[in-house]
């Protein structure tokens, strides 16, 4: 009944975790609690009564039995047959009162996401549902050694989903009873291997869109710019997004987008650089770096202002390739001065 006790940033996510679901019928049963993140991540809880092993074991298999009726899901699918019965249950809780299926949920959700986020979000989610790469959470008050070593096993040898075990802690007093919750085992961090192979083949395919040489040398330059200030590139439907990690949340912001040449979003075209203000509201720390940032884009020669809300110079074709090293310039000074925030 207190789903905020999952320790979302110790699952690598921000923010509170979003219930979906709760004692929701799947093919393989009912699950306890069925959370999304901000990010687009999908949490599935399984709720244990003690440390013995077969329990343990039957809950480990439940979640990959739910993992499996999941996957493979369209997002359409998971919001008609999943989401939105929930919100219809009864279950669901108030700040979800009225909601009519996952975009309305999302919006009332309380994370204050801006139109790329959310977009970012859902593709995130149809990537999750296709892979299977789902956060599989046990929860119970105690664990054994041999418990921690089987879950060491699962996220050692399982291609997709990561498991975690997360220990439910019960204070009590005279008059009061508290609990708080801690994450005792989980997957080391994911090697950026995997991922950078999807994002060379998606870079390759993106630059070899690009007809003006000149331009692709330019935008092959600023792609190798970024990547070696340690920025992630994060690939959609329509292009890609450069994204910073800030010392207030684990979900990065957003930068700099590039957008093929016919193609245009949220007002974004070619080769954007700049910030979105709503996603600044998050990170309040990275403030004034962003505000010098801004201010070093917008005194380059070639920019455009975005018809957009978010803030930001666009450069084209004609443009890019005299003003890729002085982007660069204000990308790594905005980037060592959110570093050394940290």
């Amino acid at each position: 009944m207190n789903p905020q006790l999952i320790p979302a940033d110790d699952l690598g996510l921000d923010g509170d975790l979003l219930v979906i679901g709760r004692e929701t019928s799947l093919a393989s049963g009912s699950i306890d609690l069925l959370c999304l993140a901000s990010s687009g991540d999908v949490v599935l809880v399984e709720l244990k009564t003690g440390p013995q092993n077969p329990d343990f074991r039957h809950a480990l298999a439940q979640l990959i039995d739910y993992g499996s009726d999941l996957w493979r899901l369209s997002v359409d699918d998971f919001d008609r047959g999943v989401v939105q019965r929930f919100l219809r249950s009864g279950h669901a809780p108030e700040r979800l009162a009225g909601s009519h299926d996952l975009r309305d949920a999302i919006s009332r959700a309380g994370w204050a996401l801006d139109s790329e986020a959310t977009d970012a979000l859902l593709e995130r989610l149809a990537d999750v549902l296709q892979s299977g790469d789902f956060h599989f959470v046990v929860a119970a008050q105690r664990f054994t050694e041999t418990m921690r070593t089987s879950l060491e096993y699962m996220n050692a040898t399982m291609r997709s989903g990561r498991f975690f075990l997360v220990e439910i802690v019960q204070l009590a007093g005279a008059e009061l009873t508290a609990h708080a919750a801690q994450v005792v085992a989980s997957p080391s961090r994911r090697t950026a291997a995997t991922s950078r192979s999807q994002t060379t083949t998606d870079e390759v395919a993106f630059l070899a869109s690009i007809n003006d040489d000149q331009y692709r040398d330019a935008f092959r330059d600023f792609l190798a710019g970024c990547i070696s200030l340690g920025l992630a590139l994060a690939w959609g439907s329509k292009g890609l997004s450069i994204r910073m990690q800030t010392p207030d949340q684990n979900l990065p912001i957003s930068i700099a987008w590039g957008l093929p040449e016919t193609t245009s979003w949220q007002g974004l075209k070619y080769l954007s650089v700049g910030i979105d203000r709503t996603s600044l509201a998050r990170t309040p720390s990275v403030a004034q770096a962003a505000e010098r940032y801004l201010a070093a884009i917008g005194a380059i020669p070639g920019g455009r202002t975005a018809n957009s809300k978010i803030s930001a110079r666009s450069f084209d074709a004609a443009t890019a390739p005299a003003a890729v090293p002085a982007l660069i310039e204000a990308i790594e000074a905005l980037v060592e001065e959110v570093q050394a925030l940290s």
